[in-house]
């Protein structure tokens, strides 16, 4: 967010009932823990009484005054709302009820602040490739994060991890601005310091954090190298690797990595061989991060029953099913033209049909001249068409026997929520899209 904006646009403060407790409805939420409390704001554990989902509520802290500044939260608000990323905590909902600014994201298993140091070598490159990887992104889009801390970094099952609480995060315009949140003490780059973030800052704040876990030790100014647990580090990891953390823990942030993108590509070719191989790291090419393989087997090891076949998105060679409309990690539309599980094809949509069926069942086709007499052997239904009583299969729109529309919503498990537009089972865990009305998850 861009400075003018704090002189352009009225601070909102709320003057409603401060007091928060346990079972307190806000709007469709419901309180059911305090988390804890950061910087700005509190943090609850509530439950989404409409999707029927646990999810985690930020809401700002009292103020000396007794009220809640809701000026900051939003701030951070307009802020991640322009950022889109699998590794970016994402936002579910925002809104202001009973005078309170409320921020719903995803509930976390955890923080990286949790855990215990040093981490594992393979566990903290894996969090770290994911932290970079978000900021990289952060930065092509202009944006600073200033505050990354193990305490802002969320954990989720299948060893994901996404950056949060872009709280005091900026805006990089031509110029930088001074600004009066400098972040978390012991985390905070030189120049940061100093109210001059760059980039680069966000480098120095992600190699303090791996070098904590790495050695158990977090360096402190001066920043005279070597650091205490030097020599564990160099043992743990090797010269290059070690020479790395040197050069993204330079004083000068001209001797430092630019931005994360530069720092990741570096960080690639300093991993150790052993330690790649436990990353699954391709040893030669590193066109593909680790961490988009590892989400990928996730995905497949969690969902095999419900898409017994998948196929990989002609965009972004993500796992998709041919009942889809689009590609829920990307929102492309593909083509089974070559490699639909079915042995003929729908000429309107392009998607495989069984011989015997009357209709395309993924789109309004006008139908088909010649059914087979005979069903094929070795198909799996999991529903009959209220209507006709016909056979259809999980996620069809239409039946194939009578085209009627399919109007109850697909839902099965193992997926943990449902999609706000079309009520159909997703996972944005994994998926920026709904796969079957392509309305935006995230």
């Amino acid at each position: 967010m861009d400075h003018h904006s704090k002189t352009n646009q009225p601070a909102i403060i709320a003057k409603a009932d401060t007091k928060l407790k346990r079972g307190r409805r806000l709007g469709k939420y419901r309180l059911e823990k305090h988390l804890g409390t950061g910087g700005f704001c509190e943090v609850w554990k509530a439950r989404d009484q409409i999707e029927n989902i646990w999810t985690a509520l930020k809401i700002p802290l009292v103020n000396t005054s007794g009220i809640r500044d809701n000026q900051a939260l939003l701030r951070e608000i307009r802020l991640v709302a322009k950022l889109r990323h699998p590794h970016i905590l994402h936002v579910k909902n925002a809104d202001i009820i009973q005078g309170h600014a409320v921020l719903a994201t995803q509930l976390s298993v955890g923080t990286l602040d949790d855990r215990s140091k040093p981490l594992a070598p393979h566990r903290i490159l894996s969090i770290i490739i994911q932290v970079l990887d978000a900021l990289a992104y952060a930065h092509k889009n202009k944006v600073i994060h200033c505050d990354v801390t193990p305490s802002n970094i969320f954990l989720f099952p299948e060893n994901k991890a996404a950056l949060g609480d872009f709280g005091i995060g900026l805006q990089f315009k031509s110029r930088m601005n001074t600004v009066d949140d400098f972040g978390t003490p012991g985390y905070v780059a030189p120049e940061q310091a100093y109210g001059r973030p760059a980039y680069c800052s966000d480098c120095f704040s992600v190699a303090l954090v791996l070098y904590e876990y790495l050695t158990g030790y977090l360096p402190r100014w001066p920043f005279a190298w070597p650091f205490p647990g030097y020599e564990k580090l160099r043992l743990r990891t090797g010269r290059e690797f070690t020479n790395f953390i040197k050069h993204a823990l330079a004083v000068d942030p001209k001797k430092r990595f630019a931005n994360a993108a530069a720092m990741l590509e570096a960080l690639h070719a300093a991993i150790p061989k052993n330690l790649k191989i436990k990353l699954a790291l391709p040893l030669k090419s590193k066109k593909e991060l680790h961490w988009r393989s590892i989400r990928r087997q996730a995905f497949i090891k969690r969902y095999q029953k419900i898409f017994p076949h998948f196929h990989r998105c002609s965009h972004c060679k993500e796992p998709i099913a041919e009942s889809m409309s689009c590609c829920p990690f990307c929102g492309t539309q593909n083509r089974f033209d070559h490699r639909s599980q079915f042995d003929h094809l729908c000429p309107y949509c392009h998607k495989g049909v069984l011989p015997e069926w009357h209709y395309c069942p993924w789109c309004y086709s006008p139908g088909f001249d010649s059914p087979a007499p005979r069903k094929t052997r070795n198909i799996k239904y999991h529903a009959n068409c209220k209507h006709c009583g016909g056979r259809i299969m999980r996620f069809m729109n239409y039946c194939p026997w009578c085209h009627r529309k399919i109007r109850h919503p697909w839902q099965a498990h193992p997926f943990p929520e449902f999609c706000t537009r079309c009520h159909w089972s997703v996972d944005s865990d994994f998926w920026l899209f709904c796969p079957w009305c392509q309305h935006q998850l995230i």
